[in-house]
């Protein structure tokens, strides 16, 4: 099941980091100012893990590493490489002819298994605005962009990029005289377009008594249902009637790691 995002949904996260940098600028204001634990070293270097939520791709593994300098005790700029991923895995049940088997608006299909594999490398800078809480501890918002290297399988492997936001905040808690548990949540802004659907031999069953009849079938991601091409049709008559699609990764991501200071 895909995760679909409302834009009252967006616009309230939007609001509510908004909220959060406003309050976070008031709160360091009233405070005493106070060295945190991350704005004290010149360089950190991080890596997290979790998982992504999209209005395309649901349940991805999203992993980070990020290198950050400081150009101020609340400031930070940083420098990050992304790894996401995800599969669906798109085989009927049963067997029949050698060939997977099974049913689809009540027809009965077959076709040799495959599964849609998407992978993306988001290339990211961010900025790092920090207010300490206490000596051990930092809240924080982060906003920036990347340039996402992309690829989707199905049959065949197709590559795409494309640039985007992204906001969100977290947090840094001290654990060690140099390490720290960081977690955070952003929202990223990405599509990517053009995608193209491919045939998968098979053939549809025919009614009680008649035989299969050969062809291709192909996924159609507008309407997520499978639709069935007989064998006859010409090949390029077949791909002019499977629409190009897009997959967004517009929505949340969640991650927790370690932060290493030098």
């Amino acid at each position: 099941m895909k995760t679909k995002f409302s834009k009252s949904g967006i616009i309230g996260f939007v609001t509510l980091c908004i909220l959060f940098l406003s309050s976070s600028i008031i709160s360091y204001s009233q405070i005493e100012h106070e060295a945190s634990p991350s704005s004290l070293k010149s360089v950190n270097f991080s890596l997290a893990g979790g998982y992504a939520y999209s209005q395309s791709r649901s349940g991805m593994v999203d992993l980070k590493a990020e290198i950050q300098l400081s150009l101020s005790d609340s400031i930070k700029l940083g420098f990050g490489v992304g790894y996401l991923s995800d599969a669906d895995g798109l085989h009927m049940s049963g067997n029949q002819g050698g060939m997977m088997g099974g049913m689809m608006d009540g027809q009965g299909i077959g076709f040799s298994g495959h599964q849609h594999i998407f992978r993306t490398v988001p290339l990211t800078l961010s900025l790092y605005y920090l207010v300490p809480l206490n000596p051990r501890a930092d809240i924080f918002m982060v906003g920036g962009g990347g340039y996402y290297l992309s690829s989707f399988r199905d049959i065949s492997s197709q590559n795409k990029s494309a640039f985007g936001p992204h906001v969100g905040f977290g947090t840094d808690i001290e654990i060690g005289a140099r390490i720290l548990v960081v977690v955070e949540g952003i929202y990223r802004f990405i599509n990517l377009k053009d995608f193209v659907s491919e045939l998968h031999p098979g053939f549809r069953e025919g009614m009680e008594g008649e035989e299969h009849e050969e062809g291709f079938w192909h996924y159609h991601h507008h309407d997520q249902q499978w639709h069935f091409h007989e064998q006859h049709k010409d090949p390029d008559q077949m791909m002019m009637d499977i629409p190009n699609f897009n997959i967004s990764l517009n929505g949340f991501s969640l991650r927790a790691g370690l932060k290493f200071s030098f």
